[in-house]
């Protein structure tokens, strides 16, 4: 649905970007990670046809942006760090003048508006002024406006900042009910946030893209392992050396004794677990927890742009 090659922007001598290149498939909520300067908004300025590439194609839904610029405008809801809203508008107007800008006319228009309203709450707030609103509701309409003519990809650049705690929870709720409908492109600074909301996640930095995959594909190429635990009804220290014996594949096998807990590294993936749980059923262990521990987002965030 999104697919970017080889992007490459310059602003003088500075260096925005000097080689993008990423896929994003149809229905998936991608978020889009990077430190300030390392060339988030300029590529999602490009991919809307805000601004053009030095170099680099980029598609949206199969047309490219410099060949069929007015096409891809109409695949694209964008919401940008700094939602483009008419503050002297009251919501229901505002969000009547976008759907026009897109074409929208009449019953559908009207349909249209009244769905997205519902949608994000706006109803107590139809007829405010959107000056008059505060930051989280501002955002909803700058949400609202991006979706007003149903577009096939959403391009959303940290649509949460500045939020409170409350607010932010309720943006992201509204971002993951868009999935599946839409394909998302999503920015933010909270990392957190990203790795509840997205399927898979783009790491950039200084102008590249550094890394992508899911957040447990990142660990495993970073860490080459992954850590797990058992924990058990009795038994833990006999476990751990059955491991250790018959299970060549783990690693880094230990054992909290007063916890009744085994620990272990592994690069099998997940269906590990099968193997494990099935030993600990067969010898009567008992069974009581068996999970994978990842890093936070954080950790790996900061291990790739340092």
């Amino acid at each position: 649905m999104i697919e970017v090659v080889g992007l490459q922007k310059s602003f003088g001598n500075i260096v925005a970007l000097s080689d993008i290149s990423f896929k994003v498939a149809k229905g998936q909520i991608v978020g889009f990670l990077g430190a300030n300067g390392a060339g988030k908004t300029t590529t999602m300025d490009i991919l809307c046809g805000c601004i053009g590439a030095d170099a680099g194609t980029a598609k949206i839904a199969g047309f490219e942006i410099s060949e069929d610029p007015i096409e891809v405008k109409r695949k694209i809801g964008y919401l940008p760090d700094e939602p483009p809203l008419h503050r002297e508008m009251q919501v229901g107007e505002f969000l009547t003048y976008a759907g026009k800008l897109h074409g929208l006319r009449g019953d559908r228009l009207t349909v249209r508006v009244a769905d997205l309203i519902e949608r994000l709450e706006l109803g107590s707030n139809k007829k405010r002024l959107i000056g008059q609103l505060s930051k989280g509701y501002r955002q909803r309409v700058g949400l609202a406006q991006a979706l007003i003519h149903d577009p096939e990809v959403l391009i959303l650049d940290e649509p949460t900042e500045g939020l409170d705690p409350h607010q932010i929870l309720q943006i992201r709720e509204m971002i993951r009910g868009l999935k599946g409908h839409h394909t998302i492109l999503f920015s933010s600074h909270i990392l957190s946030e990203v790795e509840s909301v997205c399927d898979q996640l783009i790491i950039v930095d200084k102008g590249k893209v550094v890394e992508q995959g899911t957040h447990n594909e990142l660990i495993l190429r970073l860490d080459g392992a992954r850590e797990y635990h058992v924990r058990v009804r009795q038994g833990a220290l006999a476990l751990a050396e059955e491991l250790k014996t018959d299970f060549g594949q783990l690693s880094r096998i230990t054992v909290k004794e007063d916890e009744q807990l085994v620990s272990f590294m592994s690069k099998e993936g997940d269906e590990i677990l099968d193997l494990v749980a099935r030993r600990v059923l067969d010898r009567g262990y008992g069974l009581k927890e068996l999970a994978g521990k990842s890093k936070k987002l954080e950790d790996v965030f900061f291990q790739i742009t340092r």
